[in-house]
């Protein structure tokens, strides 16, 4: 009896087993929304999110392992369209959804300087007749830390005679601690161009300063100074590149200098230029750095003042040419063009462009995202010898086409025009991250009675109902912006992401107050984040 009992019971259970079944999952889901496409600077937003998944991370803009459900308020800064992206899995099953989100940030909302600090990072001073020149500027990474550095030439030259009181070669380190250093020049005190390359390929910018062709004619200086990185910066060792050739380093009759890509390699070289020779500095070469020298027909140059030099396919004939802006005795201004030829100039093939503007700054620049580079070109009332200021009449792009360059402008008009001075350094940077070639800041000079500090042209692209693409620029200055935290007494303005977090920082130079004990009046240089990132 007990035996056909437990047999009954076993086939229950049995049945019982056979019967639950189990039940199947439901299928993996994932929804993902954001509470606005379109989101203003400084505004915020939601994503909310559900799923019933075992496990979610976010990816994109956002980061982290994730509640299977939640919602979530943020606030992005870097203008432009940000993704979010939400990953889940279970088991052996994984789904994923993203959104994009815009934010839209007008022009002023890229430039959102912190207050200055009660004391400036640096303090030069001068005398009452005397005046401060801002020379010249080189970028690179000098001590190798893979933070951006600026080196910047300042002069002191009498009011009088423009004669040379002395030289101050600054440089801002980069990095989570900005500092501003002098670099020690000795007697080397040639600044007027600052050319950064990394000379002897060991990893940090080296920097090549020299003198200008103004200098040479008129106030009978003419030098070459090399400076080599370091980890703690610049120093001066003008034995940093074999010299074997006539070039005399303390007195070199340098006409301009420049990097020029020598052998088309892609690789930009030193090009140096003489009264009477030229010399080149090929980068990388097996034996090198050194100079080597060549002959060249000084003639062509001849009763001129050369201001630039640059490398660019002038004729668009597909060979690089090597210009020179220059002007003559009248203050007229002159383009020379002279093509390239193996790894050497072709000088028996020059060419003179009259009718151009008496340039103080040239630039190579994506106008039209077309394949070729066009030129910007800066250019005053009257010819520019880096020392004296005068209204900055011209900004114009000259457009590389079907039709001679020259004929084939563009020219940027804005507010000052022709009564501020611009300062000949061109700052090329995409701040809005649009991809459309690059937008251009520019700093204003101390000269008449402008209190603006900087001006910033952006770069607009329009395309219409044909499917036409068109561009043109928008410039206003931080005044027209109505930006905060910006000098009216200024002297210049320098530019640099020195924290490597996409947006540009600045350095004010500031002009103080009289000290009557010393008679001197201090320039004080404040570096102030940009905290629009």
């Amino acid at each position: 009896m007990r035996i056909k009992n437990l047999l009954i019971l076993f086939s229950l259970i049995a049945l019982a087993a056979c019967s639950d079944k189990e039940e199947p999952l439901e299928d993996l889901f994932l929804e993902l929304e954001a509470s606005s496409e379109t989101v203003d600077y400084g505004d915020t937003f939601t994503l909310t999110w559900s799923s019933n998944a075992s496990q979610c991370y976010a990816g994109g803009r956002w980061v982290g392992e994730k509640e299977l459900s939640g919602t979530e308020e943020l606030e992005i800064k870097r203008g432009g369209t940000s993704a979010f992206i939400m990953d889940c899995r279970r088991n052996n099953e994984f789904i994923n959804q993203a959104v994009a989100v815009e934010i839209v940030k007008n022009t002023s909302d890229y430039f959102l300087f912190a207050p200055p600090a009660d004391e400036p990072n640096f303090t030069i001073e001068y005398a009452a007749d005397e005046k401060v020149v801002y020379t010249s500027q080189a970028r690179g990474d000098v001590n190798d830390d893979q933070v951006p550095d600026v080196i910047f030439g300042v002069q002191i030259r009498k009011v009088a005679d423009n004669s040379l009181v002395r030289t101050h070669l600054l440089q801002l380190l980069g990095g989570p601690f900005p500092i501003i250093t002098e670099v020690v020049t000795d007697e080397c005190d040639a600044v007027s161009t600052l050319i950064p390359k990394d000379l002897d390929q060991d990893s940090y910018t080296d920097v090549i300063g020299a003198s200008s062709d103004y200098e040479r004619q008129n106030l009978s200086t003419s030098k070459i100074c090399l400076f080599k990185g370091t980890d703690t910066g610049l120093v001066l060792d003008n034995e940093l590149v074999a010299n074997d050739t006539s070039l005399d380093l303390a007195n070199a009759d340098l006409i301009t200098t420049g990097l020029i890509d020598r052998n088309n390699n892609v690789a930009l070289d030193i090009y140096l230029l003489t009264g009477t020779k030229e010399y080149w500095i090929e980068i990388g070469a097996s034996d090198g750095p050194k100079f080597e020298e060549f002959d060249y027909d000084p003639s062509v140059l001849a009763g001129l003042t050369v201001s630039k030099v640059l490398s660019f396919d002038f004729d668009a004939n597909s060979n690089e040419d090597i210009l020179f802006t220059a002007y003559d005795s009248n203050g007229a201004g002159k383009f020379i063009t002279v093509p390239k030829s193996g790894d050497g100039t072709n000088w028996a093939e020059y060419l003179v462009y009259d009718n151009v503007p008496t340039t103080k700054a040239v630039e190579p620049i994506v106008y039209d995202q077309d394949t070729d580079l066009d030129i910007l070109v800066m250019g005053d009332e009257s010819p520019s010898n880096g020392i004296d200021l005068s209204p900055t009449s011209v900004l114009r792009v000259y457009e590389t086409g079907e039709v001679n360059i020259l004929e084939n402008q563009v020219d940027i008009s804005y507010t000052k025009q022709a009564t501020t001075s611009l300062n000949s350094h061109i700052i090329q940077a995409d701040f809005d991250s649009d991809f459309d070639g690059g937008d251009i800041i520019m700093s204003f000079e101390d000269f008449g009675d402008t209190t603006a500090s900087f001006l910033v042209i952006e770069k607009v692209e329009t395309t219409d109902e044909e499917d036409v693409t068109t561009y043109s620029y928008l410039a206003q200055d931080n005044e027209e912006l109505g930006l905060a935290n910006v000098p009216t007494d200024h002297a210049f303005t320098i530019f640099i992401d020195y924290n490597s977090d996409f947006d540009i920082d600045v350095v004010f130079a500031v002009k103080g107050e009289l000290n009557t004990e010393t008679n001197l009046t201090p320039l004080n240089f404040f570096l102030q984040t940009n905290e629009s990132n």
